[in-house]
């Protein structure tokens, strides 16, 4: 498998390939769809952090923290 890396916007449900890039006609294909992030980070508001879309998202009772036990006594350096 060879893996070819090129950067594209993603605009009316499409991706525009480089013209640069030669496959034949029917040849088939393996797609991976990474969203960049970085880039995605200046604009406002469609792409969100992942503190922005989850914060005040837990849907469960009130966190406990148990308690943790004894704490380990270590050995004194001589």
């Amino acid at each position: 498998m060879q893996a070819i890396e090129f950067n594209s916007q993603f605009e009316h449900g499409q991706i525009v390939l480089p013209k640069t890039l030669h496959l034949a006609e029917g040849q088939p294909v393996r797609v991976l769809i990474l969203l960049d992030e970085a880039a995605g980070a200046g604009r406002s508001g469609d792409v969100k952090s992942v503190w922005e879309r989850t914060a005040g998202a837990w849907q469960g009772g009130i966190l406990v923290r148990e308690p943790q036990g004894e704490y380990e006594q270590r050995l004194e350096l001589k």
